[in-house]
C-alpha cells in the first residue's frame, strides 16, 4: 500500500484495536469483580438457605417428638417399662418421619429403648450434653457426634404423664444423603467436618469424589469470613457454619462456575471483536483507497503540470469533498493552461508584430548543434526615429507591423525571423555560406526598397544589416548576436546597406567592463588612494603646489591608472561619488600641510558631471569650512569638454566657486574645442597647456609657436599659465625662457603618495 493509505489504515485500525483492547480489559476487570460479588452473594444466600433447612429439620424433629411424647400408649409403655412396645412405637414413628435415631432415656440419663440397639441392655445416654441442656431448659436441640463417628441432628423433649417420666430423643443422621439434599436446595457444595476428631475428619461432602478428601477444606473454620479456597485447579468461595460443638459445615460456591459464564461472554466478545476488526480493516483499506487514489491522480496531474504538461484533463467522479477538490483542481488546470499559453505567447512572441521575439530567437540559436554552420543577420531600419517623431508612435507601430509582414514574406525556406526590439529585426539562416548570406541580405534590402502605403501615405523604408557567421564569428547565441549588431552599426555608419562581422575587430576588453561593478566596492574597501605630482614655479625655482591624482590599488590587477577607470566612472555616473571622496582627501591633506607651514596650492580635476551637479559648490564650501583651509589653497581643474556640455550652467557654478575664493584652471587647453569667447568670460585663474604640445615643443616649431602664443594669451588675460608634460631639462629651460609661469612633469617629479611628497618637498633644492 502507498504511504498515505498505509497511514490511514494504521490509524483507523490502531484506534479500533486500542478501543477493543480497552473494552476487553474493562470487561475482564469487571468480570473479576462481578464474579467475586456473585460468589459472595451466592454464598450468603446459600448460608441463609442452609440455616433455614437446619431449622426446618429441627422443627420437624421437635414436632414429631412432641407428638410421640403425647401418645397415651407410648406413655403407658414407658410407665410399665414395656420395652418391646416402646421399641415398636419408636420404629413406627421413625419410619413415618425418616428419623435415623430414636431413643427413650430415663430421667437419670439411662437409655430405656433405642431403635438402633433394640435388644441391647441399658446404657448411658450418648448425648449427655444435649440431655443436660434439656434438663435445664425443658427441651433441647443440636448436632452431636456419636461414638460410632456419625453426626446427628437431634431434638430432646420430655414425656409427661402428667409429670416428667422420661426423655425422648429423635434425630436425622448427617450423612451423604443429607448433605446432597441440602446442597441441592442451597445451590452450594457442602462438606461436613468433624472438628473435634483427632485429626479432623470430613464426614460427608457434595463435592466430586476427587475433591472430598482435599485437606484445604479442613483449614476453613467457623467464625471466619468467606475466603478464597483453591482446591487443585478449582476455585471456591468458602464459608464455615458451626454444627454444634463437635462439627461444622463448609459451604462452597464454585468461582469457576460463575467465571465460566463470563469466560463464555469474553469468548463471544472476542469473536465479535475479531470479526468486527476484520471488517473494519477491510473497510479502512477501502476508505483509504477511496481517499488516496484520487489524491494520487491529483499528484500525478500536479507532476505533469510541474513538467509543463497542461493539456491532460483530471477526471475524478464524485460529489463528495474529494470530487469537489478534483473539480476545483481541473478548473485550476484549465486556468493555468490558458494562462500558460498566454504567458508563452507573451514570452516568445512579440505583442506588436506577432513575430517571435528575442528570447525565442536566442532559443533557436541555443537549440542548434554547437558546430552547425549558420548565419545571424540583424536588420535595423534607417530613420525610424524621424518617422516616429513626425507621424507619431501609433503610426510607427503600424509601420513596424507592415515591415514585419514584408520581411516574413521574403524570408524563404529555412530562415527564422524575429523582432528583437524597437525597429530591430533578426534572421537565422541555417547552413548558409557567405555568398548565400550576402545574397539574402541584398534580397531583404531590395524588398524594403519598395515604399509602404499607410493611410494613403507613401513611406520610404530602408535598413542596415549586419551578418555574423557561425562558427567563424562565434559559437554561442549572445556572441553571434552581438557580432551581428556591431556589423549592423558599422553598415549604418558607412551607409553601405550591409556589413560582415568578420574583420571588424574586438570590442572593449571584458575586464574593462567588470571595473564598473568593482569601483563601488573599491570605494568602500579603501582601495582608492591619492598621489601628488609637484608643480614648479619657474621664475622662483620653488614648489608652488601639486596636482592630486587618484589611483586604484586593485587587490588582483594591481595599480590601475585613472585613464582606465575614470572614463567608465563618467559614463556610469559613479564619478559623482568618486569626486566627493577625492575632494575630502585632498582638502584634508592640504589643511594638514597648511597647518604645518607647508603652503601649497593643491589641484584636483573635475568632470562635466561634477561641474553640472547643483550640490557641488555647497560640498566644496562645507569641506573648506570643516578643515579650515583657505579657499585660495585649492585649485579645481576643468576640461574644455566639461565647459562645452552646458556652458550656461557651467559658467554659473564656476562663478559660485570663484566667489568662494577657490582657484580655477582650464585643463588640457588646446586639445578641445573651446571658444575664445568662453575663455574671455570664464572666471578662471589658470590656463593649463595640454601635454601633447609640451612634449615636442623643442623639436616642433609649430608646437613651440602654439605654446608661446598660449602663454602670451594667458598673460594678456591675466591668467597663470601652467605647462604639463615636462620630461626633459630642455623642456623646462624652453618654458622658462618663454616666460611660462609653472611647470609640471616627470622631469620635476613623478606622482607620489602624500607622505613621500611632503618629504620630497622638504628636501627640494631646485637643482635639477
Amino acid at each position: 500500500m502507498r504511504t498515505l493509505e498505509r497511514r490511514i489504515v494504521a490509524v483507523f485500525v490502531g484506534l479500533l484495536l486500542l478501543i477493543v483492547a480497552l473494552i476487553l480489559l474493562l470487561v475482564d476487570r469487571s468480570s473479576a469483580h462481578l464474579v467475586a460479588a456473585e460468589s459472595q452473594r451466592q454464598l450468603t444466600s446459600g448460608a441463609v438457605v442452609f440455616e433455614r433447612i437446619v431449622e426446618h429439620g429441627r422443627k420437624q424433629l421437635e414436632t414429631a417428638a412432641i407428638v410421640l411424647s403425647g401418645d397415651f400408649s407410648f406413655r403407658e409403655a414407658i410407665a410399665t417399662q414395656d420395652r418391646p412396645t416402646m421399641v415398636s412405637m419408636l420404629g413406627n414413628h421413625s419410619s413415618r418421619i425418616g428419623a435415623s435415631v430414636m431413643i427413650v432415656a430415663s430421667l437419670e440419663g439411662r437409655v430405656i429403648a433405642d431403635t438402633q440397639h433394640p435388644n441391647s441392655a441399658e446404657r448411658t445416654f450418648p448425648f449427655a450434653q444435649l440431655l443436660a441442656q434439656a434438663q435445664m431448659q425443658g427441651r433441647s436441640s443440636g448436632f452431636a457426634l456419636m461414638a460410632d463417628g456419625h453426626l446427628y441432628q437431634l431434638v430432646i423433649v420430655p414425656i409427661q404423664a402428667p409429670t416428667r417420666i422420661a426423655w425422648v430423643a429423635m434425630g436425622f443422621q448427617v450423612d451423604q444423603a443429607w448433605v446432597s439434599e441440602v446442597a441441592g436446595m442451597s445451590a452450594l457444595d457442602i462438606s461436613v467436618i468433624a472438628s473435634r476428631a483427632k485429626p479432623p475428619v470430613i464426614l460427608a461432602s457434595s463435592l466430586p469424589g476427587a475433591l472430598r478428601a482435599d485437606s484445604a477444606l479442613l483449614a476453613v473454620q467457623p467464625g471466619m469470613q468467606a475466603r478464597e479456597l483453591e482446591m487443585g485447579s478449582h476455585h471456591y468461595q468458602a464459608l464455615a457454619l458451626p454444627l454444634g460443638d463437635t462439627a461444622h459445615a463448609v459451604l462452597q460456591h464454585s468461582v469457576d462456575q460463575s467465571q465460566g459464564a463470563f469466560n463464555e461472554l469474553m469468548r463471544t466478545l472476542a469473536l465479535i471483536s475479531l470479526g468486527g476488526s476484520c471488517l473494519f480493516v477491510l473497510g479502512s483499506i477501502g476508505l483509504a483507497r477511496r481517499i488516496v487514489n484520487p489524491i494520487d491522480q491529483l499528484a500525478q496531474a500536479t507532476a505533469l503540470i510541474a513538467a509543463g504538461t497542461y493539456d491532460l484533463p483530471v477526471v475524478i467522479h464524485g460529489k463528495d469533498e474529494i470530487g469537489r477538490l478534483a473539480n476545483s483542481f481541473e478548473l485550476m488546470r484549465e486556468g493555468i493552461f490558458s494562462r500558460e499559453r498566454k504567458i508563452l505567447r507573451l514570452a516568445y512572441e512579440d505583442a506588436l508584430t506577432q513575430l517571435p521575439n528575442r528570447t525565442r530567437f536566442l532559443e533557436w540559436l541555443g537549440e542548434m548543434p554547437a558546430q552547425s554552420p549558420a548565419t545571424v543577420a540583424v536588420l535595423d531600419l534607417d530613420r525610424f526615429a524621424m518617422i516616429n517623431s513626425a507621424l507619431g508612435h501609433p503610426v510607427g507601430d503600424r509601420l513596424l507591423c507592415l515591415v514585419g509582414e514584408r520581411l516574413r514574406a521574403n524570408c524563404g525556406e529555412g530562415v527564422m525571423l524575429a523582432r528583437l526590439w524597437g525597429d530591430e529585426f533578426a534572421f537565422l539562416v541555417q547552413g548558409a555560406s557567405k555568398d548565400k548570406a550576402t545574397a539574402f541580405a541584398q534580397g531583404i534590402l531590395l524588398a524594403l526598397h519598395e515604399p509602404l502605403q499607410l493611410d494613403g501615405q507613401r513611406i520610404d523604408v530602408s535598413g542596415s544589416i549586419g551578418l555574423a557567421f557561425r562558427p567563424v564569428d562565434g559559437i554561442d547565441a549572445d556572441t553571434l548576436l552581438l557580432q551581428a549588431e556591431q556589423a549592423m552599426f558599422d553598415a549604418k555608419r558607412r551607409q553601405c546597406g550591409f556589413a560582415l562581422a568578420t574583420g571588424l575587430g574586438d570590442s572593449a576588453p571584458a575586464e574593462h567592463l567588470t571595473l564598473i561593478g568593482e569601483m563601488r566596492n573599491a570605494l568602500t574597501q579603501a582601495e582608492f588612494t591619492v598621489y601628488y605630482q609637484p608643480k614648479l614655479l619657474l621664475g622662483e625655482g620653488r614648489i608652488y603646489g601639486a596636482e592630486a591624482l587618484i589611483r586604484w590599488q586593485h587587490p588582483v590587477r594591481g595599480m590601475i591608472s585613472p585613464g582606465v577607470f575614470i572614463p567608465f566612472a563618467e559614463q556610469t555616473g559613479f564619478i559623482r561619488e568618486i569626486t566627493p571622496w577625492l575632494l575630502r582627501q585632498v582638502i584634508a591633506q592640504a589643511a594638514i600641510w597648511h597647518g604645518s607651514g607647508l603652503a601649497l596650492v593643491i589641484s584636483a580635476n573635475l568632470s562635466a558631471r561634477d561641474l553640472l551637479n547643483p550640490q557641488f559648490v555647497i560640498l566644496v564650501s562645507q569641506l573648506l569650512e570643516e578643515h579650515q583651509l583657505p579657499a585660495q589653497m585649492l585649485c579645481l581643474e576643468i576640461t574644455e569638454s566639461a565647459l562645452m556640455e552646458d556652458p550656461a550652467m557651467a559658467l554659473r557654478h564656476l562663478a559660485d566657486l570663484a566667489a568662494l575664493g577657490v582657484r580655477l584652471s582650464i585643463d588640457d587647453y588646446g586639445a578641445g574645442q573651446a571658444s575664445l569667447a568662453y575663455l574671455k568670460n570664464l572666471p578662471v585663474h589658470e590656463l593649463k597647456i595640454d601635454q601633447s604640445f609640451v612634449r615636442s615643443l623643442t623639436e616642433s616649431p609649430k608646437d613651440g609657436a602654439i605654446v608661446r602664443s598660449t602663454v602670451a594669451l594667458g598673460h594678456a588675460l591675466g591668467l597663470t599659465v601652467v605647462a604639463e608634460g615636462v620630461e626633459t631639462a630642455a623642456d623646462q629651460s624652453w618654458l622658462q625662457a618663454a616666460d611660462c609661469d609653472i611647470a609640471q612633469g616627470y622631469f620635476i617629479a613623478r606622482p607620489m603618495p602624500a607622505e613621500a611628497f611632503a618629504a620630497w618637498v622638504s628636501s627640494w633644492s631646485g637643482n635639477r
